[in-house]
């Protein structure tokens, strides 16, 4: 494709080389991102095959670029679809503002479409930028400080399921723990190659120690805990010993409670901080004393946009005796506009006349659980009568915990 204002055009650049390049591209553009390829050129490589980057060309010198990796994420319900996880978004500095991105993020969805995705999702360094390509936030995080000293311990469990595991060597086991994980939450997503191999290289090359637990008896582990040390001048003698948690999956509430009471049961840390868990994680509930927990910096976490509508829909359950007819208008993928209707049955096309109109976002957050009918309608943001929001509340209801990856790429 081509743009004569700027003589434009877009390629794929998925051979070695054009990975490299386009992650080059993409460094210059963030200023912060480190240059892997100088440190362990195979770490960089492991970490970029697999991706689909494509670039816009101004006069034939690259200028920006955005890269995917296929993955899948849950939905409500324990349904999964396929999703193509978007990173590496990022323009020549000398040439933003110019509509390179628009360009290379609406020419990837309608890729991604194409090849029988059914979502697309990010991480957003900018919240304002991706809702006008119809990403909406299918879940939030919140920041965990617990300060061990001030009671936030669990009543102490001595566990012989636990056992400690080398925090590098044991990527391939911590990847089957997670690939076993039995019923996640929804906006969880299937974590591929590359993620592994970046946290695999960003433990190898840490300043500080990384450590880590599993639980279960071997070959039937129910969960991993991975975590680090957080720089200190003087680690021995500093009265703010510090851990951060990287990672941690369990299968199940006891698994959980395990590995949790595990890492807050060390009597050399003073303090445990869990950069990423969901808005309605249950970890004040179980320690010595709720106060000593400070829930702070709640973000944005998945941003979620629909390609294949129908598909999306269907990958979660509704409500039973749930049914509404809405319209959904999609400037980028005009397959997703037109009629719906949801009902206990499923979502499928309709000739009747809708009730309301949903934007993309506001029907993503709705099928995550991310937020309610009736928080959209108070924002504004759903326009309807008290009798329609309570009825989308009745569809998209009952999800139980509130969505969460708990990943970043």
């Amino acid at each position: 494709m081509t743009d004569r204002l700027y003589n434009f055009e877009v390629k794929a650049l998925g051979d070695t080389t054009g990975r490299r390049q386009a992650f080059a591209k993409f460094r210059q553009s963030m200023l912060g991102i480190g240059d892997i390829g100088r440190v362990n050129a195979d770490a960089e490589a492991s970490y970029l095959e697999g991706g689909s980057p494509i670039g816009g060309f101004v006069d034939g010198e690259l200028q920006g670029v955005v890269n995917g990796y296929p993955s899948s994420v849950s939905l409500p319900g324990g349904g999964r679809v396929s999703h193509l996880a978007v990173t590496h978004v990022g323009v020549s500095p000398t040439h933003a503002r110019r509509g390179i991105a628009r360009k290379l993020l609406s020419e990837q969805l309608r890729q991604a479409q194409a090849q029988g995705f059914v979502v697309a999702g990010l991480r957003a360094s900018d919240a304002r930028i991706y809702g006008r390509y119809g990403y909406g936030i299918a879940s939030w995080s919140v920041r965990q400080d617990v300060d061990l000293v001030n009671g936030g311990r669990l009543p102490f469990e001595r566990r012989p399921d636990i056992r400690q595991v080398d925090a590098l060597e044991s990527f391939p086991l911590f990847r089957w723990i997670a690939e076993k994980a039995p019923t996640p939450r929804a906006a969880t997503l299937e974590r591929w190659d590359a993620w592994w191999a970046i946290q695999t290289f960003r433990t190898s090359q840490a300043a500080t120690p990384h450590h880590a637990v599993v639980i279960g008896a071997e070959g039937s582990e129910r969960g991993y805990l991975r975590y680090h040390v957080q720089p200190s001048e003087n680690w021995f003698t500093s009265s703010q010993r510090t851990v951060v948690v990287d990672d941690v999956v369990a299968h199940d509430d006891d698994a959980w409670r395990g590995l949790m009471g595990y890492i807050l049961a060390q009597d050399i840390v003073h303090r445990v901080v869990l950069a990423s868990r969901p808005v309605d994680d249950v970890l004040p509930l179980v320690v010595d004393n709720p106060r000593a927990i400070q829930v702070t910096d709640l973000r944005d976490e998945s941003w979620i946009r629909p390609l294949d509508l129908e598909a999306f829909l269907n990958g979660r359950t509704f409500g039973r005796d749930a049914r509404i007819v809405f319209k959904v208008a999609d400037p980028i993928i005009s397959t997703n506009t037109g009629t719906w209707i949801v009902s206990g049955e499923g979502a499928t096309r309709s000739q009747e006349t809708p009730e309301l109109e949903l934007s993309l976002q506001a029907l993503t957050e709705l099928a995550f659980g991310a937020q309610s009918a009736s928080s959209l309608a108070a924002s504004g943001r759903i326009k309807g009568n008290r009798h329609i929001v309570d009825r989308l509340d009745e569809a998209f209801g009952g999800c139980g915990l509130k969505p969460h990856s708990g990943i970043s790429f």
